[in-house]
């Protein structure tokens, strides 16, 4: 099974959204990396801070994700 979500990404300078496809359910705290070619934020790792909902039947999943901080 193919979980869908539609993340929203806040960045310092700008905010986007990717669609994330993966085996299991996000949760708050999983890490990820985005794919979305041609943005700024194509490569960049992520970190889900909020999950609001899980995929239904026909929609996906709404979650929130900031630019993951690196020491």
């Amino acid at each position: 099974m193919t979980y869908t979500y539609r993340v929203f990404i806040e960045t310092e300078d700008a905010n986007t959204d990717v669609m994330h496809y993966a085996r299991e359910k996000l949760y708050e705290g999983a890490i990820f990396r985005v794919n979305k070619p041609g943005t700024y934020v194509h490569g960049t790792p992520v970190i889900v801070y909020q999950v609001d909902n899980h995929p239904g039947d026909e929609t996906p999943g709404i979650a929130h994700a900031r630019v993951e901080v690196r020491d």
